[in-house]
């Protein structure tokens, strides 16, 4: 049961993977595409989400170890983070103060119910971290995993745009606004950019996760 769910995820990426180089649009997010013919397989076919599920599950299951693997572009470009260390320090803060902003203007905007606010609160940070502080919170894991999706495509969807607009040509700025605000999605993005914008991004999506997970942490013993 557990290859069903695997290999369903890995043909679906394969597929939206062509679709994305194919047609070059932003919105064609290779994340996006596939969890939509995921849906509409299970939709249209035979096989359930109980039976997709254990693939599903087992996938999740590794991308916390993953995570390590971005320690690659953060020491091949140390020297550049080393040397804007107090600008990415100030990013990466910020990053982490407007994602809990928005979530309160949200909340407070479309008088949300206190278990949802909890399952957005962590929705820019990487999903091993967010799925860690949902469950701190009492939110619910499933809807913290669709709200990380959805930032995390828009983010990386709308970013080069952002950047155009305020005539952003570094490649750290890039990167860090791309991890702060839209985690490995934005990461993925800020590599196509260039290695520094990849590194930076690494190092805003890593540690805006930690510092989210320390207050979430904080605020759960205060209460």
């Amino acid at each position: 049961m557990i290859l069903i769910g695997i290999s369903l995820t890995v043909v679906a990426y394969m597929i939206s993977l062509y679709l994305s180089k194919r047609f070059r649009i932003s919105l064609m997010n290779p994340i996006l595409i596939s969890a939509a013919i995921i849906v509409a397989t299970i939709y249209w076919t035979p096989l359930t989400y109980e039976l997709y599920k254990p693939g599903g599950d087992a996938i999740v299951s590794v991308l916390g170890p993953l995570v390590v693997v971005l320690a690659v572009p953060l020491y091949n470009n140390k020297s550049v983070l080393l040397k804007y260390y107090k600008a990415i320090s100030v990013g990466i803060m910020t990053g982490v103060i407007v994602s809990a902003v928005s979530v309160v203007g949200i909340s407070l905007l479309l008088n949300l119910e206190a278990d949802i606010i909890w399952s957005m609160l962590p929705k820019s940070i990487t999903s091993p971290m967010a799925i860690e502080v949902a469950i701190m919170l009492d939110g619910i894991v499933e809807l913290t995993v669709l709200f990380v999706a959805c930032t995390g495509i828009l983010g990386a969807a709308i970013g080069p745009s952002v950047f155009q607009l305020f005539r952003i040509k570094d490649d750290t700025a890039k990167g860090i606004g791309l991890g702060a605000a839209s985690h490995g999605v934005g990461t993925s993005k800020a590599v196509e950019i260039s290695g520094e914008a990849g590194a930076a991004s690494s190092l805003a999506m890593v540690l805006s996760g930690v510092v989210t997970i320390v207050i979430a942490i904080i605020f759960v013993r205060i209460i």
